[in-house]
């Protein structure tokens, strides 16, 4: 009972989420319109805001203990900014950015404040700015203060660092996993890659988490804290980075925006930076992909199963298997079949030994048919039903983001839909001012 309740602990992380999105206008191109003048200023606004580009905005959750709060702090999020959207504006909902212009002035860098524009100008430059137009979930998931201390009592010896590198380097190396089950970029649009680009002719299951989606090619170690902020440091030094909140890596350790505080506060949670938007989700995620993450965390956290003194080499060697995956064919069985169904159970059978706050059995059997089924996929999904014809997809796409924007304005305010109207709208605006509100 005892490691059950631990286990229990575990899966009862808390969980944030980081959604971005561009705002487009009804042909699907970029949006011209600023800021949504009805939210707080954008560089004030905690939880709606301008991220790298004017068009990119990004919802913040607050850390919670259950997949559906969170979700529903998403969903209210969304509903306060699709309000002040513009007449005829919507959010677009795939990762890899609409059509765009073909010398991409329509790509325009978010002025947020001097400093920031003067990184994002050099990132733009060095990177190539199509690619910073791409969008995704991250995933934020740490340790509950009651886990933390609940294992300092039993394990004299585990710190919560190790804890957190194990699961960091788990998130890596099952990196292909994830993209499997949840990519969702088999295509991109008009002007995305430059003409003499040996890009794929036909749908891959993701574009963004291949080596052809937005990166610079750095991965710090993951071997102990001290030597991932020394590799972080060293590539600032060696220009290998602008500076350090250039570090896109996979899954990044956090505690604030200096990297050197882990050093002397400690990891405060991981930042997992994989998913794509799901087109047939309107908050862009779904509560399978949320609760996976919990249920890998718990595994990792628990069974501690790798070496970490190998884990920049098991982390490179993940790396390419990633890659492999991002850009196989949609519609077919993955070459890593077998061993994504022998982790799957891995999880199930891991899942057995506690009460969570979800049905992983049932998770897991949804996770096995979509190992056998690409179709289930949400790539898979996509290019079963839309095939290889871009300009077919990108219509869909601008039919779902009209949808999503009308059902969502029109909904009650998600989480307080048993308030009256009045009430309701009285959330929205307090939201829309940036003042955080408590769903119960």
């Amino acid at each position: 009972m005892k490691q059950a309740k631990e286990v229990s602990d575990f899966i009862n992380s808390t969980v944030g989420l980081e959604v971005e999105t561009h705002r487009i206008n009804k042909s699907g191109q970029l949006s011209h319109k600023s800021y949504p003048k009805g939210l707080l200023n954008e560089r004030q606004h905690h939880f709606i805001k301008n991220d790298f580009l004017e068009t990119q905005s990004e919802l913040i959750t607050p850390p919670t203990k259950t997949t559906l709060k969170g979700l529903k702090y998403l969903g209210v999020y969304h509903q306060a900014l699709r309000s002040e959207l513009a007449g005829k504006e919507y959010l677009w909902p795939y990762s890899m950015p609409p059509k765009l212009k073909a010398d991409h002035s329509d790509i325009v860098i978010a002025q947020t404040d001097p400093k920031s524009y003067e990184y994002r100008q050099q990132v733009a430059k060095i990177r190539k700015i199509e690619r910073t137009a791409e969008t995704g979930v991250h995933v934020n998931i740490g340790l509950t203060k009651k886990a933390i201390k609940d294992l300092t009592a039993q394990e004299a010896n585990v710190s919560t660092d190790d804890l957190y590198l194990q699961a960091a380097v788990g998130f890596m190396r099952y990196r292909w996993l994830l993209t499997y089950l949840f990519g969702a970029t088999p295509v991109a649009f008009t002007n995305y890659f430059a003409p003499n680009t040996d890009a794929p002719i036909s749908p891959v299951r993701s574009l963004r988490n291949s080596h052809f989606g937005f990166g610079n090619g750095f991965i710090s170690s993951y071997q102990s804290v001290q030597q991932y902020v020394d590799g972080i440091l060293k590539a600032v030094d060696d220009q290998k980075l602008i500076a350090q909140r250039e570090y896109y890596g996979t899954v990044r350790l956090k505690r604030s925006d200096n990297v050197s505080d882990l050093l002397t506060k400690g990891i405060a949670y991981l930042e997992l930076r994989i998913y794509d938007l799901d087109p047939f989700e309107p908050l862009g995620v779904s509560e399978d992909a949320v609760d996976l993450v919990r249920l890998m965390f718990a595994y990792f956290v628990s069974h501690r199963p790798f070496d970490l003194r190998t884990a920049d080499e098991d982390i490179a060697k993940a790396d390419q298997k990633n890659d492999v995956v991002a850009l196989e064919n949609p519609l077919k069985i993955s070459q890593y079949h077998d061993e994504a169904a022998e982790f799957i159970g891995k999880l199930e059978k891991f899942s057995a030994q506690a009460v969570i706050p979800f049905n992983a059995q049932h998770l897991c059997f949804k996770l096995m048919e979509m190992i056998d089924d690409p179709v289930l996929t949400p790539s898979g999904r996509m290019a079963n039903w839309l095939g290889e014809d871009s300009k077919k997809v990108f219509e869909e796409l601008l039919k779902f983001a009209k949808g999503y924007q009308d059902d969502l304005i029109h909904n009650p305010a998600i989480g307080f839909e048993s308030l009256s109207a009045a009430d309701q709208k009285e959330i929205l605006a307090t939201l829309k001012q940036g003042i955080p509100v408590r769903i119960k």
